[in-house]
């Protein structure tokens, strides 16, 4: 079951395109599926994507969205903001027989190019897909075809919540092909949000710093023959968060038009033990964020959640039992002579693999783990059983 599902996030999607219409002027032109709001203009007279010319006839008949919307809209070209009366709105257009997007059907032709700003995708109470977790279910369900029982609700729900309590919103536009999984990992992961398939092969939601709801570890690691120890990672620490954000759509744009520093949400207490340390590349560029309130409450939640080293248990295992692991497994170690936070020995603790390292001639394997703090239970307290 999860094999399949896997499967299915993995297998490229294809986005529609201009072609599907009688006379358009450029048949690869992508049909743009947007969604949160887009209403910021983009620099001066801009708007945020490209609409293609989806019928050629007359003054030209372009796609604003590939799916019905709803609410005001602004349209731009070469000139400028373009005066309403230059063309008709259709914000639920079975055009062509071809399935309900929404056009604008120009009575006067634009000068080169149409861009418009306006308010994606709403779900059937009205409501706008802002959401990053509901707008993660909004394309699972309804633009990749899953079904509802391949999502767990469960841990869904609780993502919705947390974001919604955090002020998280979502707003962008698709218009490439690609990978459900690959998607998902971009929108889920601009707000420290992660998925995985669970056994049952079912779509499951955790955030960062929060481990998923059940943890399955691959293998007991034995624990007769094994060295070990621990440490901090100060690769981990992470307390300040430049960020550029603000995406621009068109591709004769493509900038993000926005930036903070990050020096309203550090830590200043992390820093002066640990010096500014900055994400991997040295700030973050959220392709889905778009305004301030939610670039200010990822960077918090990130400094919040990374101001301090991680804990990483490193074992050395005198076999390879444990060769076939991977990076983002979880896996139960038992190394009693280390204690938690609460002193409490390491037995059936689960860690998740950092790295693995295989020594074929000494037969043996260095396994990274980064400590969760969560133990293999018996019942509701820990299971004390030492597995070979």
């Amino acid at each position: 079951m999860a094999d399949l599902t896997l499967s299915r996030l993995s297998d490229a999607f294809r986005v529609p395109r201009a072609s599907r219409y009688s006379a358009p002027e450029n048949g690869g032109d992508a049909l743009p599926l947007t969604y949160g709001d887009l209403t910021t203009v983009q620099g001066v007279d801009r708007g945020v994507y490209l609409c293609p010319k989806i019928d050629t006839a007359g003054a030209g008949t372009y796609c604003v969205a590939g799916f019905e919307i709803q609410g005001t809209v602004s349209l731009f070209d070469r000139d400028g903001l373009i005066a309403p009366g230059d063309y008709t709105l259709n914000l639920a257009n079975n055009y062509q027989g071809q399935g309900v997007i929404a056009t604008a059907a120009f009575s006067v032709a634009p000068n080169q190019f149409v861009e418009a700003i306006c308010k994606g995708k709403k779900n059937s109470g009205g409501t706008l897909i802002e959401n990053p977790a509901a707008l993660a279910e909004e394309l699972i369900l309804n633009l990749w075809g899953f079904s509802a029982q391949e999502i767990d609700n469960r841990t869904l729900n609780i993502l919705k919540t947390l974001f919604s309590a955090l002020g998280y919103k979502a707003a962008g536009v698709i218009l490439e092909d690609h990978a459900p999984m690959e998607a998902l990992q971009g929108l889920l992961g601009d707000f420290l949000g992660s998925f995985e398939v669970s056994p049952t092969g079912r779509i499951s939601f955790s955030a960062l710093g929060d481990e998923p709801a059940t943890v399955y570890p691959v293998l007991f690691v034995p624990s007769r023959r094994i060295r070990a120890r621990r440490e901090t990672e100060l690769g981990s620490v992470v307390n300040q968060v430049p960020m550029l954000y603000g995406k621009n759509f068109s591709f004769l744009d493509g900038r993000m038009k926005l930036h903070e520093s990050g020096e309203t949400k550090k830590d200043a207490a992390s820093q002066a033990l640990y010096g500014a340390r900055l994400p991997e590349g040295g700030r973050l560029s959220p392709a889905w964020i778009r305004d301030q309130a939610t670039a200010r409450a990822v960077q918090e939640r990130i400094v919040e959640r990374m101001k301090e080293p991680a804990r990483v248990v490193e074992i050395a295992e005198e076999s390879l039992r444990c060769a076939h692991l991977e990076e983002g497994d979880y896996a139960a170690f038992t190394v009693p002579w280390l204690r938690t936070e609460q002193l409490e020995p390491l037995v059936n603790q689960i860690g998740q693999v950092l790295s693995v390292g295989v020594d074929l001639r000494a037969q043996s394997v260095t396994l990274r783990l980064r400590d969760t703090g969560l133990y293999v239970k018996s019942g509701s307290l820990r299971d004390t059983t030492v597995y070979a």
